[in-house]
């Protein structure tokens, strides 16, 4: 949009990217210019630095070094006209107030003219534009072909509105590429050139054409029954479907952003042109957007509605804001002219007499309601009422027979009461009146007959529990005995096998009882079995239909966490992101639920920013009061994400909150454990080591009453235990206790688990330290290293990378540790906020590399960062800074 910004003694010409301070023009390189326009049209608040590189640098991966050369040469250019301040260790805002006046002025050229047919554009791919294949009022679209990549689409940019939008798509296709790993219903984005102009982008060509190529080349929509029709519709919203599953909303869904594609016997349609769509805020985006450079909010300021007249919804051309809901109206118009016999019929007065099927009429009508509190349908709602439009017709049949016995039996009924000579008047009265109440009688028989069959599911779950459970054992006692063959365990793995068999007929039933066996085995360590469980409980909760989605919730957030506890964090993000989309069909409680778990993922991803801002929202809402286990599972999850970024105060007031949660469960509640391990871990954190010891020890006790001393969280406490004797330097005692939590995992925990890593490292250092150094060296050499394939395949983290460090450091393998450094400011310093804990540790053990190779300079003013890093966390008697203190005094000694 053309315009001017003004802000302080400055403005800047957003068409030609023109900056003037007090009246004289300034010069800027373009990256400055994106900078700034990006800190523009969020004025006044703080820009994330990933927010300002993809604004920048959209596409490529630079250095935070390189956003700070750009904001400095900005501040140059406004010499004092307006303040860019920096936000320490977050980002940067713009500390004026801004104003755009747009203009009448049709958008100016970015510079050159674009090409045309039959050239070629310069780069290594050496596309040559075969011929034109549409063009809008910023950008145009070519068939190109390259010697190495074939036929593909360019679209290029025709002004900086163009510029903005190739932009926007990439970013989107980032984002939806990444949430969506080999999705077939957005056309992804395969390269761009946003550096020199003419600035392009390349798209995959589809030969079919777009909707209204592929439609004419079939004879047009009369030659095409309605069953393909049906399947156009229903293709059409799944795609859409699938992108508003991820905050997207297209702004300009119509026939030529359109192309149906048939592969293997199936229909689907691909969704091009995102570059007017945006990212809507919602609790999924609002933790993961600012990570792929995905910037929230408007796609310009002041830009006119995107999209075609005919789809455009009517709130957004009267000037509101377009929602997930604009998509829906435009959805409702395409359905009605694919069913409707017509691409160019418009859904103005009447339009119901070119829809026979008043089901789809009904459809229509939910999608493209000109109120939109009135659609009441999403996407991926009409596309299910869409697909089972034959059992909706049965069913409508079947209602109207229905209806129709009623009425016979109410004729029946009124003829029998004359033929025993009551009044006239009475008999019409009582037929009016049975006539009146058939609808209720119809809805009251149905409540009735789904309230039998929840209690004939309830019988079946009970009979199950009672006669193959109960009869043999205590399934609340883990440690019984009274069934032949070994206790509830025993009894738990002979009832599992005859699920299937008993209740085969009822899903619903044996979606429950196997969601109840996965918690069982879950609660004894029993991953694989668990799991098992929970898929079966899973096919046959969706086998059922929508008969029961808050319980389908309930088995994938299980399935999720067992998944997440295991270190199958890949397969935990499929159930998590499963259930956040069946929670949409099954009410608030099932959302929160689905978000909880999908906050305590992020933190167990070591994404702990992103897992504080799902979970926030949800303590500040109270969303989760109701559920004293919810609400201590929401304190919990955000205690180890304040404690991961070094904010101990917060983690000990989430804590806190556990422990009363937990202790009003009951002393015999596994939570209780978990509260004392919680909280003694910050203990550890900040020095305090005789009460952290106390707390923990009594974490061991309760979770050795309530789960048994062979289950893997009774080991947790003794992991912070052994913590303490390493930061002590009380290696032996250390060593001992590492060494009976392997044990104990051994066959419990996979090698590659991150608490299985966290204690070899732990035990490593211990042994270098105590002089076992072959031990040490042995764990040391099984690391992977920075060009090891296997690197690439586990994540890595930035704790155990800095305890490898001290490993090497301790074994004077100064190589291996300079390596192991790199990695953790190259890698891993970016996940943590700046001051944080184990950034300070970095500098110390850079400080203590930097003696070891004989740089007393560097290893000084190290040891000056390193102290004033760790003095922010720990007291002055810690051992950490007792440490640190006799190194400086061994530098100030040495020659």
């Amino acid at each position: 949009m053309p315009g001017v910004w003004r802000f302080g003694q400055a403005e800047l010409h957003e068409t030609d990217g023109h900056l003037r301070v007090a009246g004289s023009a300034r010069a800027l390189d373009r990256s400055s210019l994106q900078v700034l326009r990006h800190l523009l049209r969020h004025a006044g608040e703080v820009v994330t630095k990933d927010e300002l590189l993809e604004a920048g640098w959209p596409g490529r991966v630079v250095a935070e070094n390189s956003l700070a050369k750009a904001v400095s040469r900005l501040r140059a250019a406004l010499d004092g006209a307006a303040e860019v301040r920096a936000v320490h260790g977050y980002g940067y805002r713009l500390a004026c107030p801004a104003r755009f006046e747009p203009s009448g002025a049709p958008p100016s050229a970015p510079g050159t003219a674009l090409p045309a047919a039959g050239q070629t554009l310069p780069g290594e791919a050496a596309w040559t534009l075969l011929r034109r294949l549409g063009e809008g009022s910023t950008g145009v679209t070519f068939l190109a072909h390259s010697p190495t990549h074939g036929e593909r689409v360019l679209k290029l940019a025709r002004d900086e509105a163009g510029l903005r939008g190739l932009r926007r798509e990439i970013a989107l296709s980032r984002y939806i590429a990444q949430a969506l790993p080999g999705q077939d219903c957005v056309a992804p984005v395969l390269g761009w050139n946003l550096e020199e102009p003419p600035c392009w982008l390349e798209l995959p060509y589809f030969p079919g054409g777009n909707l209204h190529d592929w439609i004419r080349a079939r004879g047009g929509l009369a030659a095409l029954d309605e069953a393909t029709r049906l399947a156009l519709c229903v293709a059409l919203c799944e795609a859409v479907a699938a992108i508003h599953d991820l905050g997207i909303i297209h702004r300009d869904l119509k026939p030529e952003n359109l192309y149906p594609v048939e592969a293997d016997g199936r229909l689907r349609v691909v969704l091009a042109d995102l570059g007017a769509g945006e990212a809507v805020l919602s609790p999924q985006l609002e933790g993961i957007a600012p990570t792929l450079g995905l910037t929230m909010g408007a796609a310009a300021p002041h830009s006119p509605a995107a999209g075609s007249l005919l789809y455009i919804a009517p709130e957004v051309v009267a000037g509101e804001a377009a929602t997930l809901r604009s998509d829906v109206y435009a959805l409702g118009v395409l359905v009605f002219q694919l069913l409707g016999g017509d691409l160019r019929g418009a859904l103005g007065p009447g339009w119901e007499a070119r829809i026979a099927d008043p089901l789809l009429r009904e459809d229509i009508a939910l999608a493209a309601a000109i109120d939109p509190q009135q659609r009441s349908l999403d996407a991926r709602s009409l596309a299910a009422r869409l697909r089972g439009l034959e059992p909706r017709r049965a069913a409508r049949r079947q209602a109207r027979e229905q209806a129709l016995q009623a009425r016979l039996q109410a004729w029946r009924r009124r003829r029998e009461l004359r033929r025993r000579r009551l009044g006239a008047g009475l008999t019409a009265v009582l037929g009016v009146a049975l006539l009146a109440t058939g609808a209720m009688y119809l809805k009251t028989e149905q409540r009735r007959q789904q309230a039998e069959t929840a209690t004939a599911q309830r019988e079946a779950m009970l009979a199950f529990v009672t006669g193959d459970i109960l009869g043999q054992a205590d399934p609340y006692d883990s440690r019984s005995s009274g069934a032949a063959g070994g206790g509830i365990r025993a009894a738990v793995d002979r009832a599992a096998a005859r699920v299937d068999a008993r209740l085969h007929g009822d899903p619903l039933a044996a979606a429950a009882v196997h969601g109840m066996l996965g918690n069982i085995y879950f609660a004894q360590d029993a991953h694989d079995r668990a799991i098992t469980h929970l898929e079966k409980a899973r096919t046959y909760a969706l086998a059922s239909g929508a008969g029961d989605p808050a319980g389908l919730v309930q088995v994938e957030t299980t399935l999720c966490d067992v998944h997440r506890i295991g270190g199958h964090l890949a397969q935990a993000e499929e159930a998590c992101a499963s259930a956040l989309e069946h929670a949409r069909r099954a009410g608030p409680g099932a959302r929160h639920l689905a978000t909880l778990k999908l906050g305590q993922l992020r933190s167990e991803q070591g994404r702990h920013q992103e897992s504080r801002q799902l979970l926030q929202p949800l303590l500040e809402q109270d969303a989760l009061g109701t559920d004293p286990r919810l609400r201590g599972e929401l304190h919990w999850a955000l205690g180890l994400s304040a404690r991961a970024l070094g904010d101990y105060v917060a983690a000990r007031e989430h804590f806190g909150q556990l422990l009363q949660v937990a202790k009003a469960m009951g002393e015999d509640s596994s939570w209780l454990g978990w509260a004392y391990n919680s909280l003694g871990s910050v203990l550890v954190e900040t020095g305090e080591y005789e009460r952290a010891d106390a707390l923990l020890q009594r974490a061991h006790e309760v979770f050795a009453r309530t789960q048994g001393e062979e289950q893997i969280e009774t080991q947790m406490p003794d992991a912070w235990r052994a913590e303490i004797r390493l930061l002590r330097g009380q290696w032996d005692e250390a060593s001992a206790i590492l060494q009976r939590i392997r044990q104990a995992w051994q066959d419990r925990l996979p090698p590659e688990h991150a608490q299985q890593q966290r204690i070899a490292a732990s035990l490593a250092w211990a042994d270098a330290m105590a002089g076992r150094t072959e031990q040490a060296r042995a764990a040391l050499a099984a690391v992977p290293r920075r060009n090891d394939p296997a690197q690439a395949r586990a994540r890595s983290s930035a704790w155990r990378t800095l305890r490898w460090s001290r490993v090497a450091l301790a074994l004077d393998e100064l190589e291996r540790a300079g390596e192991l450094l790199e990695l953790f400011e190259e890698e891993l310093a970016q996940e943590l906020p700046d001051p944080h804990p184990l950034r300070g540790e970095a500098r110390c053990l850079r400080s203590e590399w930097a003696r070891r190779r004989g740089d007393a300079a560097l290893a000084m003013e190290g040891a000056a960062a390193c102290r004033d890093s760790l003095a922010r966390y720990y007291a002055p008697g810690d051992p950490r800074l007792q440490h640190l203190e006799a190194t400086r005094a061994a530098f100030a000694a040495a020659p």
